[in-house]
């Protein structure tokens, strides 16, 4: 059995973004219950620790971390008609980046072989000068370069099952072979970025990789996807540490989403990372909360990841059917990363 470390705290509750607003504390309530229950014995809890402002500028201008900052001094602040700010949000931001800061220090420092951290508000829509679609700073990103710049790696790998395509992730890494981007998402659909032609560019062309999916696809067309497309990329990629964006919003309850995954499809693509990992950086890897908006969902499907994470990683990678539905999409990735990669 691996040790996952797992990173989670009441304090994440203080961000309120509106009464009604689907953001909720209520998310990160429902998944520190679930991970209560869960058998200890390999799970090494930990509290998270408050990024510092120069861990946030590695990703996000100053100017607008001071904006970010303002904001605690008011009783309200909307930063676009769907990111807003109460007088906590900017701590319990800097807390979210910081948790999984937590995470990928528990594993780079062996004290977990991988880990998940249950942190909000989500991190991956946020840009580096711009609050954007329920985050204020972009807590897997920060990580990313944090790796890069803090422990000295070379090429990190992030992962985005979210269902919503990471528009901040790929834009702050975009240009750069540092990070290679790869989302799974539904098309077309909030934000609206995503499309199979967008590639990275310069210095980063071919060092992002999207796979824009209709809605009602479900765990076999992105069970397809991740074999067919993210593997032989990342095997020839060769990451440092993997990093997942775990949004669980893909799931066929989430009120928010259209896509068709259940908990054991987000189980399989757990796997399937966790192998990738394995094979490539000695299974170094953390895994970051995102969306997911029905609170029994968002915790069976977290509890089905965190508890794959504490697997072997050599069990079979079985698919319950063909996913034929995807095979247009998949074709026309490799079409657009054919300079780049072998398939």
């Amino acid at each position: 059995m691996l040790r996952t470390a797992l990173v989670s705290d009441r304090r994440y509750l203080k961000h309120f973004a509106g009464r009604r607003h689907p953001e909720r504390p209520a998310r990160v309530a429902v998944m520190n219950e679930m991970a209560e229950q869960l058998g200890r014995a390999r799970i090494l809890a930990l509290s998270p620790r408050e990024a510092s402002v120069e861990e946030l500028e590695l990703c996000h201008d100053p100017a607008y971390v001071a904006e970010v900052e303002r904001s605690a001094s008011m009783p309200r602040y909307d930063f676009d008609p769907d990111t807003h700010a109460s007088p906590d949000s900017y701590q319990t931001a800097r807390l979210a980046a910081g948790g999984v800061l937590t995470a990928v220090e528990a594993v780079m420092d062996g004290a977990a072989d991988n880990a998940f951290a249950i942190v909000r508000p989500p991190g991956h829509h946020a840009l580096a000068a711009r609050a954007m679609g329920f985050c204020l700073f972009n807590n897997v990103a920060i990580a990313a370069r944090y790796l890069i710049r803090r422990r000295g790696l070379k090429r990190v790998l992030v992962v985005d099952w979210d269902v919503h395509h990471g528009n901040g992730t790929q834009d702050i890494f975009y240009d750069s072979a540092e990070v290679l981007y790869f989302s799974t998402h539904q098309f077309p659909f909030y934000p609206g970025s995503g499309r199979l032609d967008e590639v990275g560019a310069g210095g980063g062309a071919g060092y992002t990789v999207n796979a824009p999916m209709p809605a009602k696809f479900g765990d076999n067309e992105y069970l397809r996807v991740f074999d067919d497309v993210l593997a032989p990329v990342v095997r020839q990629y060769r990451p440092e540490f993997i990093l997942i964006s775990a949004g669980f919003d893909a799931h066929f309850r989430d009120p928010l989403g259209g896509m068709r995954v259940t908990e054991a499809g987000f189980s399989a693509l757990a796997r399937r990372v966790k192998r990738l990992a394995a094979e490539c950086c000695g299974g170094r890897m953390a895994a970051a909360l995102e969306g997911g908006y029905d609170l029994k969902a968002l915790a069976d499907s977290g509890r089905s990841v965190i508890e794959e994470l504490g697997r072997e990683a050599g069990e079979p990678l079985a698919r319950v059917g063909d996913g034929a539905r995807v095979i247009p999409i998949i074709e026309r990735s490799h079409y657009f990363l054919a300079r780049y990669w072998k398939f």
